[in-house]
């Protein structure tokens, strides 16, 4: 066996150990996005200096809704949120919206339901606010 081909050999298995470590870390983040879902009806992740962010959260705060909110940017582990956000689907990564543990997606989507009146009833069955 040539040395040319032992290298390539050497190279497929590293290249395959830090495709299979670096599935493995996104696999724990959509995890840990899971469980942060969970617990509660409305969650958003944001950035403090995002303003698209803060429109969202001033208009679902709006409606009495306690949300809770995640600013990546705050986050020991915000990087590797925010990676598992865009693997999920989100682009852009902020702001991302949850609700009833469904992922909404971004403020062109809020925008929307809002608009068609749709926002209000789907917090509702989300059990986010009470009328």
């Amino acid at each position: 066996m040539s040395l040319s081909n032992i290298h390539q050999g050497l190279y497929r298995e590293m290249a395959h150990t830090h495709i299979s470590k670096y599935f493995s870390l996104l696999h724990q983040a959509i995890e840990v996005v899971t469980r942060m879902v969970a617990e509660r009806p409305v969650v958003i992740f944001s950035r403090t200096t995002c303003c698209m962010s803060h429109t969202i959260k001033t208009l679902i705060s709006g409606f009495g809704e306690n949300l809770m909110v995640y600013e990546l940017d705050e986050l020991q582990d915000g990087q590797q949120v925010e990676r598992a956000l865009q693997q999920m689907g989100c682009k852009p990564s902020v702001p991302v919206i949850f609700i009833g543990q469904q992922l909404i997606g971004g403020p062109n989507q809020i925008m929307t339901l809002q608009v068609q009146n749709q926002l209000v009833p789907l917090l509702i069955r989300a059990g986010a606010i009470w009328i």
